[in-house]
This record gives structure tokens, C-alpha cells and sequence, in this order.
């Protein structure tokens, strides 16, 4: 375990490059909340620390954590906590976040394999989706009511149709004495049209660290209700989980809002978790 000292100064080191604030004027009892650090970002730090140290921050040190010293107790005196058992499977994969300061080479990037609570950020999604679902179902039974009150006004809903007579009449036949060559109808197109490919834009390309943007697209072949993970790629590297799930909502639309204080340019998409259909990739350059 490492010494309360070396976890402050780590703590300072973090909080500076999340805010953008100066390392010199963080103090032990200064409020996260005052030097810009909200729910988002506090969640961001507790896994950046988690990832430092070697060890995994409950959503309830999460809470607990209303100051700089808060944040150190937090790690120094570790309750002990370990991830969920489903962040624990190989499948997770490890997160790969700078640790070093702007401007560094991407050898200098440090890779820990403590997986994200995911958890943390699915909930307002899956609230917002039942929401969703909810308000669609009473517009449809308003305009199931609606129509059928119209058609009942009209009176056209009482119209009687002259009854389809079940045998052709066969008078042309017998005037020529030729049975009439019936024309053959022509075949009706059953395939369906095609789904659209998945789309992906960004509300600006160029940012400054800590600054939010938005990534919106579709994915219509999953359909709403499907979930999606956020992912990122700096130069050199792979694909890794970026801390932000949503739900899709309708024809398998989202809408991400994201922030980062890594400098450089990194690419971003989103993959439907189940199947791993992924949407087209955006470059945004941060600093």
C-alpha cells in the first residue's frame, strides 16, 4: 500500500489534468466540485486512480469522495472493493489511458487491466429508454382512438360494399366460341428494401482537453433498446472501451456526449455489445 503522501500527490496530478487547473493550488481540503470535477469526471478520476494503484473504487468511495483528502482516503484505505463479476471476464479487456503529461509519446502511455463499472453509466440510458417506450405506446393508443372516432363521424366505417361475385361470367366465351386467354399478372417484388448502414458525426472536430462533444449517428439494424459501448483509438494502438454506454432509441439512434483531457488526435466509434456491429469511425483532435 502506498503512503498517503504518494497517493495525494497523485491525486493532485490527476485532478490538474482533468480541470486544467494548477497542481500548485489543489489542497488536501479543496472540493472536487469547486475545481470543476462533477459526477462524469469524478467517476473518470476514481478509475484513473483505480488504474494507478492497482486497485478498483466502489461506486460508494465514488460518493464518499467530496474533497482531495476524501479521494486519498478513498485509495490509501482501500475498502477493499473488487469489480463486478461480469467486468472480470477476459472479454472486458484492459482500458489504456495517458498518464503522462500532454505532448508525450504514445510509448509512454501506461496499460492497467482494472475493467470499468459500466453500471455507472447505464442507468440514466435504460431510464430514458423505458421512458421512450412508454410515451410511444399511449401516442399509438391516441391515434388507434382518434381514428376510429373519425371513421365512425364519417360514417365511413358503416359503408357496405356490393358483394364480389364468386364465378366470372363466361358470356364472351360463348359469342366467339373461345374460352378468353386469361393474362397473367406479373410477380410482386418480395424482397425488402435494404437497412442503412450505421453513421457516425461529431458536433466538432477540434477541442480543448477537458471540453465536451457530442457523437451522434445510427445503428438501424439493431433497432431501439439496444446497448452500445463507446470506444477510442490513438495513433498506433488499438481499440479500447471509452467509459460511456447509452441505449439506442428509435431506428437504432444515439446521442453520446464525451470529454477527455488526452491531448492529440484520437479516433471514436460505437459497437452494439452483443453483435459487435460497429458505426463508421470520427477523428476529433483534442488541445
Amino acid at each position: 500500500m502506498q503512503s498517503d503522501g504518494e497517493v495525494r500527490a497523485s491525486v493532485a496530478d490527476l485532478v490538474a489534468q482533468l480541470t486544467g487547473s494548477d497542481v500548485a493550488q489543489i489542497q488536501p481540503t479543496s472540493r472536487l466540485k469547486e475545481l470543476g470535477i462533477d459526477s462524469l469526471l469524478a467517476v473518470e478520476l476514481a478509475d484513473e486512480l483505480g488504474r494507478r494503484h492497482g486497485l478498483y473504487l466502489s461506486d460508494q468511495a465514488v460518493d464518499s469522495m467530496r474533497t482531495v483528502e476524501d479521494a486519498v482516503r478513498a485509495v490509501a484505505h482501500h475498502d477493499g472493493a473488487t469489480p463486478p463479476t461480469w467486468a472480470q471476464s477476459p472479454d472486458a479487456g484492459p482500458v489504456v489511458l495517458s498518464t503522462s503529461p500532454a505532448g508525450d509519446s504514445p510509448a509512454e502511455t501506461t496499460e492497467h487491466d482494472v475493467p470499468l463499472d459500466r453500471s455507472r453509466f447505464t442507468a440514466g440510458a435504460i431510464t430514458t429508454a423505458l421512458t421512450m417506450i412508454v410515451i410511444g405506446g399511449l401516442v399509438g393508443v391516441a391515434l388507434g382512438f382518434g381514428a376510429s372516432t373519425l371513421l365512425a363521424s364519417t360514417g365511413l366505417g358503416d359503408t357496405e360494399l356490393p358483394p364480389i361475385s364468386a364465378s366470372p361470367t363466361a358470356d364472351a366465351g360463348e359469342e366467339t366460341g373461345s374460352t378468353p386467354t386469361p393474362t397473367p399478372s406479373p410477380t410482386a417484388e418480395t424482397s425488402d428494401p435494404a437497412v442503412p448502414e450505421p453513421s457516425l458525426a461529431a458536433s466538432s472536430t477540434t477541442v480543448s482537453p477537458g471540453s465536451r462533444f457530442t457523437l451522434t449517428g445510427a445503428i438501424p439494424a439493431v433497432g431501439p433498446g439496444a446497448q452500445l459501448q463507446v470506444q477510442v483509438k490513438d495513433p498506433d494502438s488499438d481499440w479500447d472501451d471509452f467509459p460511456v454506454t447509452l441505449t439506442t432509441g428509435t431506428d437504432g439512434g444515439f446521442s453520446a456526449e464525451v470529454y477527455t483531457s488526452r491531448t492529440g488526435t484520437r479516433e471514436w466509434r460505437l459497437i452494439h455489445v452483443e453483435t459487435g456491429e460497429a458505426t463508421p469511425s470520427v477523428a476529433v483532435t483534442i488541445g
